[in-house]
């Protein structure tokens, strides 16, 4: 339990010697806060400025929550579309794969144009980025099952619903999850991009607004919270992926409990 204890306190630990070294290191050669601020001064600027930074982070949140959940939707769906005909794999691989060496920033301001600049615009280029990722994990994850477990099935006339349900899905999930913490994290910089293009609310949207001024405190207490809000979701992410990891173990004790008992 110590060794354990102790593991977790190493980022801390290391995070406080970076921050030490760098208010140190500012303060003895005598940094301008327009080259490079303290980190004090940023948590100050953090602390003076907490209203504003959380209602633009609220908002930021927001466009990162549901472009995410749709990106993700769509991924899956897609991936589970795709494994299940070969034919439409094909033809529309090669369209996601161009799809996805257009730069966001490129695309960003065409969305605008056809669909204004109200919130649409930034939660389809956050789904867009996270589309990709949870896409092509889940096809990883569905085409890594052994398949001596699907014949298996099938000698016993098991429907394909079945052994999507029973075997390709459970053994995706782990694939799933990695997908889908990495487009949670790419999701943010989607958010932002969308925020810079036009938008005058979010965290992007300050960002830009401190760097126009100069103002470089404040533009790294916007990186700050930027910062902690993609840890923050890669986080819920994990979680999430850890409780949906010990219902299937739970579930999996239970069945083999009432193989025990019928015995």
């Amino acid at each position: 339990m110590s060794l354990r204890r102790g593991q977790y306190l190493v980022a801390p630990l290391l995070l406080g010697a970076i921050l030490a070294a760098w208010e140190i290191g500012v303060r003895v050669l005598a940094i301008p806060p327009l080259i490079l601020p303290r980190p004090l001064q940023v948590v100050g600027a953090i602390w003076a400025d907490a209203d504003r930074l959380l209602g633009h982070t609220w908002v930021t949140t927001y466009e990162i929550a549901s472009g995410f959940l749709v990106g993700a939707v769509l991924g899956i769906g897609t991936a589970l579309l795709m494994t299940q005909f070969p034919a439409l794999r094909s033809a529309i691989y090669p369209l996601i794969i161009a799809s996805q060496t257009t730069p966001k920033i490129a695309i960003a301001p065409l969305l605008i144009i056809w669909f204004g600049v109200g919130i649409y615009p930034k939660i389809l280029t956050v789904a867009l980025l996270a589309f990709f990722p949870v896409l092509i994990n889940t096809i990883v994850g569905i085409e890594s099952t052994d398949e001596g477990h699907v014949n298996l099935m099938r000698s016993v006339y098991a429907s394909e619903a079945q052994i999507y349900r029973h075997i390709r899905l459970p053994t995706a999930v782990p694939y799933v999850f990695a997908g889908l913490k990495l487009g949670v994290t790419v999701s943010v910089i989607g958010a932002i991009v969308a925020e810079w293009v036009a938008s005058t609310r979010g965290l992007g949207y300050l960002l830009l607004f401190y760097t126009q001024y100069l103002d470089m405190v404040r533009t790294f207490a916007v990186l700050v919270v930027l910062m902690a809000l993609g840890v923050g979701l890669f986080a819920a992410t994990a979680l999430v992926e850890r409780l949906v990891s010990w219902e299937r173990r739970v579930r999996r004790g239970a069945r083999v409990t009432t193989v025990e008992a019928n015995l």
